[in-house]
């Protein structure tokens, strides 16, 4: 497995498609940008990383019932996460400055401290926290 660089605060570190036909998807992507994916070591539900030049750049994974009672309301989409320092301080920043809190933050055993946020428009991102 590709070895990863912790980022820095403020930096677009990870993409993540949520997608309800992961088969489709790893096929679409791998044949058009010629990614590699494999199993992450950090999961323990199927979690694809994408390796691109030979460096791990984001994750795909399929939205089923382990989402919860309405996963077949959630669409498939690309979520981008941002790096922070001290996500608890982030948070109360998105909130002072108008944008809101959808889920957590939460801790992702083996990954860091995340949450998926909603800038002012509306627009969601995640912001996660490394150890």
């Amino acid at each position: 497995m590709a070895q990863f660089e912790k980022p820095v605060h403020g930096q677009i570190c990870w993409r993540e498609l949520n997608t309800k036909n992961l088969k489709s998807a790893e096929e679409f992507y791998q044949k058009l940008f010629g990614w590699k994916l494999e199993q992450s070591k950090n999961s323990a539900v199927v979690y694809k990383e994408i390796i691109a030049h030979d460096k791990p750049v984001g994750g795909m994974m399929e939205i089923d019932e382990c989402w919860g009672e309405h996963w077949e309301k959630i669409p498939s989409a690309w979520l981008t996460y941002i790096a922070v320092d001290d996500i608890a301080a982030v948070v109360e920043k998105i909130r002072e400055s108008g944008g809101s809190i959808r889920v957590g933050p939460f801790e992702a055993p083996g990954v860091g401290k995340m949450a998926v946020v909603l800038d002012p428009a509306g627009i969601p991102f995640s912001i996660i926290q490394f150890p």
